[in-house]
């Protein structure tokens, strides 16, 4: 016990200050919504300026200190506050990108200042070098001190969030902020303090650690990241269990390492250890608990295609011209091939993060595996190359296949932290075993094939592997995969209720994107004929790189990865050893500018219009389909007879509200039913429920009879049950004529991968016949190539009432679909729905705020009220039921509409 002392002290210490820096991490989190990637970033900046005025400069550490501390800190965090306020709004992965491009920005800038070699320093506290016993160990006096501040500093903290009003609002901020302003409490100066405290925080916690880690950026930034360990295990929200969590960890690091300094293939276990725990707490937290704050974002601009006839003439000229590099490159054609290996990271990453909507941030170490695998294949088993090719590229897929667990249950923000969490315990715990890099400088042998051995031939090769690939994914985006692929980054919602099941879609991108990402490896180590622990491109900070660069790439597929790839030309152009550190500063900047602003600007209006006259897009009036237009093929079937949907005795509960209680009602086949009731009353939560979104606590609900409350949303959608949202959900970059195929593809790609994969002919009749018809019978098929984000609100609700008309649902559930309809789109509305019921003899559970479109359509109302069933029967005998006219309709007056948020609390 007494030889673990040492190790329990510093452990005790590192873990402090492991605490300190989530403790600032989650106070930002928890005030603005924000996690802050680049928080490290700012322990960073603040080790090196106490580093430059203590050293550098001469001065006492006390005023270096205090001066990087009080003041530096502070100032970070009101830049900080003022990127988070343009970050707020942002999708996810822009978030994301803001904030970890700091970490790039810092490390480019602070590398070009003090080199990229560790720089070790002495323990500036009073009495370092001294110890006392604790028993028959010495300890440092260092290692007290350093735990002491950090503990005080947290303990402060929680006392100002538990004891005072401003901690209060603090917390309060996140959840509703609009009522912080009523109450006269400024939401924005509430999280400016907020950024105040977490940015001195991390100001702390780089002074402290700068002693224990030396200075450099790379190993202070990943030091930092170990604390979203200590963040996970509190839960993003929880302080002291952050603060238990950072001493947790600093000692199980440390205490380890006692244990395997004599197991040379366990070595890296001490420094993965923060990173295994980080991942498997995200895995095995409910998922209740990982729900970022609810902050509305703003939609994307719609995402512009040229037309097909230019893309194609594109692709000629681009291929052209690199066919040409050899022919001018001279020494610089290595640089080249690096680029062209880079275009194809940049399609694997874009298939996931531009396509999918998924963000990786370990798509280095996919890249490491694939080129380790293929070493082994190809030089110690000594298959031949392409097949070594291949064969490494698909050992990487069941890879991809582990990773895409934590997305089946992750998204956005935790699926990042997850996959960073995997690519950095990947890299510390594999990296220098003899199976993989091995320990030697070199790394592993990569050879070329013998049939393109000299940089000439092997670039041709490179390229042509480059085209196909390319070529590929363009497929895979036109293929009904890329529109799954599409539904599931704008529209989860939509697609899983109308049948798609996103788990598999998510196994399916991750396993596309890890193979090829797996053969951009390989094709890299190639290049340099060797692959190891010192190649850049293999490390998880290159994960963080390869991510901001994505960021910053205009155009769509497959340019934009072109556009990114090939900037590794640019140090053969620019040599110096500090070009890749000014990129890097450079390439973090334009990240956070482009974050900020939601994505990079859309291609000039005229550059537009002359492209789509070029393609010949543009079609007159008179050539785009009509409303009136025939469809040729057949429409969706008529509805399957049976009961239709039945709720019996269902309850939902949220913390101690019920929302809905006991509640049963009816929708049969060939009728409209409406759902009525005041804001609150359940009507979105019964919908929910039973469209599998929300988990009832009690009760039963069938369709045509047989059992459906324990299936998950796809299951249903299949089964007959299609859905629109009170909240419209729709692919804004497709067009409207894929949005509304979407209805009937999603259940068709359904849960079988090669169902998703690729649609039969057949079925793409069907579903353009379905399509066309749903568009035609909602009066939009003249906006069929229209992008659904360029419509109005009235159009999109049309847009999503045709999706939900396009597929083979027995009992559709509309929720408020006339909101932003005016009165003749409205009276039509009515007039589709009677129609479609007619001649289809699907039935209807109709939500709406529009009593009059209600009395006109429907055959039968129920009504709710406090989550309660108040009254049913026919339209006469709601108009004259006093009990619901006094509890709905007042005076005659029609309810407003229902809110989401409001029915769920």
């Amino acid at each position: 016990m007494q030889e673990l002392i040492p190790f329990l002290v510093s452990g005790l210490a590192i873990g402090a200050v492991y605490g300190l820096i989530g403790t600032g991490l989650v106070v930002t989190y928890k005030t603005s919504g924000i996690f802050n990637f680049g928080h490290g970033a700012l322990a960073t900046v603040a080790a090196y300026l106490f580093y430059w005025l203590h050293i550098d400069q001469g001065l006492g550490w006390q005023v270096s200190a205090a001066v990087t501390v009080l003041l530096a800190g502070p100032l970070m965090g009101l830049v900080m506050e003022l990127i988070a306020r343009r970050l707020a709004p942002q999708r996810v992965p822009m978030k994301i990108v803001g904030t970890a491009g700091l970490i790039l920005l810092v490390q480019g800038l602070g590398t070009i200042k003090y080199g990229p070699d560790p720089i070790s320093v002495e323990s500036f506290l009073p009495k370092a070098e001294e110890s006392f016993a604790l028993g028959s160990v010495n300890v440092h006096y260092k290692y007290v001190f350093t735990a002491a501040i950090a503990v005080a500093a947290v303990g402060a903290l929680w006392a100002l969030f538990r004891f005072t009003r401003t901690g209060l609002a603090m917390r309060a901020v996140v959840d509703d902020p609009d009522l912080l302003d009523v109450k006269g409490i400024d939401p924005v100066r509430v999280r400016r303090i907020a950024w105040l405290i977490g940015s001195t925080f991390a100001a702390l916690s780089g002074v402290l650690l700068l002693p224990l880690v030396g200075l450099e950026p790379i190993a202070l930034t990943f030091l930092v990241v170990t604390a979203f360990g200590a963040a996970a295990i509190g839960a993003f929200t929880n302080i002291p269990l952050t603060l238990l969590g950072g001493l947790a960890l600093g000692v199980a690091s440390d205490i380890t390492k006692n244990y395997l300094l004599d197991v040379t293939w366990l070595s890296g276990v001490p420094s993965s250890l923060p990173f295994l725990i980080l991942v498997a707490v995200l895995l095995l937290t409910p998922k209740r608990r990982l729900r970022p704050p609810s902050i509305v974002e703003h939609r994307p601009p719609p995402q512009w295609q040229a037309p097909g006839r230019v893309r194609l003439a594109t692709a000629v000229v681009v291929v052209a011209l690199l066919a040409t590099v050899p022919l001018f490159a001279g020494t610089k054609l290595t640089f080249y091939i690096v680029g062209l290996t880079q275009v194809v990271m940049f399609l694997s990453l874009g298939l996931l993060v531009r396509t999918s909507g998924q963000v990786s941030l370990c798509h280095a170490a996919f890249g490491a595996i694939g080129a380790v695998a293929f070493s082994q294949l190809a030089v110690d088993h000594g298959l031949p190359w392409l097949v070594a090719l291949l064969l490494g590229a698909l050992i990487v897929v069941p890879v991809g296949a582990l990773v895409a667990l934590p997305a089946i249950r992750l998204s956005g923000l935790f699926l990042a932290l997850a996959t960073l969490g995997f690519g950095i315990m990947v890299e510390r715990l594999f990296y220098p075993l003899n199976w993989m890099f091995t320990p030697l400088s070199n790394g592993r042998e990569m050879p070329r094939p013998s049939f393109a051995e000299d940089d000439r031939a092997f670039y041709y090769f490179v390229l042509a592997l480059v085209v196909v690939i390319a070529a590929a994914a363009v497929a895979v985006e036109r293929a009904r995969l890329g529109r799954m692929l599409r539904g599931m980054a704008e529209a989860p919602v939509a697609v899983s209720t109308a049948g798609l099941s996103t788990n598999v879609t998510k196994l399916l991108v991750f396993c596309l994107s890890a193979f090829v990402a797996g053969i951009s490896g390989i094709l890299y180590g190639a290049t340099l004929h060797s692959a190891g622990t010192t190649d850049v491109h293999y490390t998880s900070f290159h994960s963080i790189i390869l991510l901001a660069m994505l960021a910053l790439a205009p155009f769509g597929g497959p340019w934009y990865a072109i556009f990114v790839g090939m900037t590794a030309i640019l140090p053969g152009y620019f040599p110096g050893a500090d070009t890749g550190y000014w990129l890097n500063a450079a390439f973090g900047l334009f990240a956070v500018q482009v974050a900020m602003a939601g994505g990079t600007p859309p291609a000039p209006e005229r550059l537009r219009d002359a492209l789509e006259r070029l393609g010949g897009r543009r079609r007159t009036a008179a050539e785009a389909p009509g409303d009136g237009a025939p469809v040729r093929e057949t429409a969706p079937a008529a509805a399957r007879p049976g009961e239709g949907f039945r709720v019996r005795g269902l309850t939902v509960r949220f913390g101690g509200v019920t929302a809905v209680d006991g509640v049963g009602l009816h929708a049969p086949t060939g009728r409209i039913t409406g759902l009525i009731g005041p804001n609150g009353a359940g009507k979105t939560t019964l919908f929910n429920a039973g469209t599998g979104l929300i988990r009832p606590d009690s009760g039963k609900i069938t369709m045509h009879g047989r059992d459906v409350t324990r299936m998950p949303p796809a299951a249903r959608g299949r089964a007959g049950i299609g859905r629109t949202f009170q909240i419209m959900n729709l692919c804004d970059s497709l067009t409207v004529a894929d949005n509304v195929a979407l209805g009937h593809e999603s259940a068709l790609a359904g849960a079988r991968p090669w169902s998703q994969l690729a649609a039969p002919r057949a079925q793409r009749r069907r579903t353009r016949a379905a399509a066309g018809e749903a568009m035609r019978l909602c009066g939009i098929a003249r906006l069929a190539d229209r992008q659904a984000g360029e419509l109005s609100t009235g159009e999109r609700r049309l847009v999503e009432l045709a999706r939900c008309l396009a597929g083979r649902f027995d009992v559709l559930l509309l929720d408020e679909p006339s909101s932003g309809l005016d009165q003749e789109e409205t009276a039509r509305f009515a007039e589709v729905l009677q129609k479609v019921v007619r001649e289809r003899g699907v039935g209807i559970l109709l939500v709406e705020h529009d009593m009059s479109l209600v009395m006109r359509v429907c055959s039968h109302i129920h009504v709710l009220d406090f989550g309660q069933m108040l009254f049913e029967g026919d339209p006469d005998a709601v108009r004259s039921s006093e009990l619901v006219r006094s509890a709905y309709l007042g005076e005659g007056e029609i309810g407003s509409v229902d809110n989401v948020q409001e029915a769920q609390r």
